[in-house]
């Protein structure tokens, strides 16, 4: 799941997903997944002189994250945004509903409907599932996609 991968992204950008992904993170507590999965984001794409990974992610509380603070963005950055915190919700194994239920609401406050949520929901679940396929055991790659939409 790179959905990273070809974008240009400024070091308030960087900065505003970082501190999305924490904040479905803190939901339901900081996952080593989760955590894995945000540093690595955050290491990959900030600048020399961002703060680093170890002082963004030695205090998650510290980094507030305030949705309302980007209505206007671009959709383009709203999507991004939102496939970020579903792939961090989901990096622990399983979207809970109170994940999905933040997640829901950002999309709302940054004017995505419905469908699109839904879409970019499916699309991080493919990519998982993607992920998985290769994996000799049809069957158990068979009960993980049926977990995911149980959950969903």
């Amino acid at each position: 799941m790179n959905t990273m991968q070809d974008q240009n992204l400024t070091p308030a950008e960087v900065t505003q997903l970082t501190k999305a992904m924490l904040s479905v993170a803190l939901v339901d507590g900081i996952h080593p997944a989760e955590a894995a999965l945000i540093g690595q984001f955050y290491e990959s794409s900030r600048s020399a002189d961002m703060p680093t990974t170890a002082t963004v992610m030695a205090s998650p509380d510290a980094q507030s994250f305030d949705v309302a603070s980007l209505v206007g963005s671009p959709a383009t950055f709203a999507d991004i945004l939102l496939l970020m915190c579903l792939m961090t919700a989901y990096a622990d194994g399983q979207l809970s509903l109170a994940e999905k239920n933040h997640i829901h609401l950002m999309a709302t406050t940054l004017g995505v409907d419905a469908q699109r949520f839904d879409d970019h929901l499916a699309h991080v679940r493919d990519e998982l599932v993607g992920a998985l396929s290769h994996l000799p055991d049809a069957g158990s790659v068979a009960m993980v996609v049926k977990e995911l939409a149980a959950n969903d």
